[in-house]
């Protein structure tokens, strides 16, 4: 059994990639949201991610007008290009973000590795004869010292590569669906 098409409501081809203006007298999400159609598009997608793309229509509506023969072959192409370069970008960006954050991990993991030989040495000598109350002080600061620059490259390198991921699978999902245009009604 074939699943329900996916149906996008654009005013011309050109609101398929480009957001147009604010409408919110408009009966079109695109319109009323000012956003692009692929990135409406994208967005439930990722929400909706169990679906077989291969059994999956995506019918993109439009006034009749901007319809012509050869749409159909030029917006699936289109399509095609589209999805191809943004996985790429998208590729390259998680690429890019894990080697910034390594060697802003590698960075930050000298700095807490100094903190700590510092705080070492103050306890060990300066601090020997210190009250208990103050050498806990001086671990804990330097704890939370350490926490709080690890947390921000660690947090990076473990989470910035997945919202490009969830969005490559989306675009995936939509370079294997059908694509058809009708006219609106």
């Amino acid at each position: 059994m074939a699943s329900e098409p996916i149906r996008l409501a654009v005013a011309t081809v050109a609101n398929l990639f480009n957001a147009p203006d604010v409408d919110p007298y408009s009966q079109r999400e695109t319109d009323i949201l000012g956003e692009a159609g692929i990135d409406r598009l994208l967005l439930q997608l990722q929400l909706h991610p169990r679906r077989k793309p291969a059994e999956e229509t995506l019918v993109v509506t439009l006034p009749a007008d901007q319809i012509t023969p050869d749409l159909q072959a030029k917006l699936t192409g289109a399509i095609l290009r589209y999805c191809t370069t943004h996985i790429e970008d998208n590729r390259l960006q998680i690429r890019l973000s894990r080697m910034q954050h390594t060697v802003g991990m590698g960075l930050v993991l000298l700095i807490s590795l100094i903190a700590i030989a510092i705080a070492f040495f103050l306890i060990s000598t300066l601090f020997a004869g210190a009250p208990q109350v103050v050498q806990g002080m001086i671990y804990a600061s330097t704890s939370v010292f350490v926490w709080v620059i690890l947390w921000d490259p660690l947090e990076a390198l473990l989470f910035d590569w997945a919202m490009p991921a969830r969005q490559n699978r989306a675009l995936e999902r939509l370079m294997a669906m059908k694509v058809e245009v009708e006219a609106q009604a």
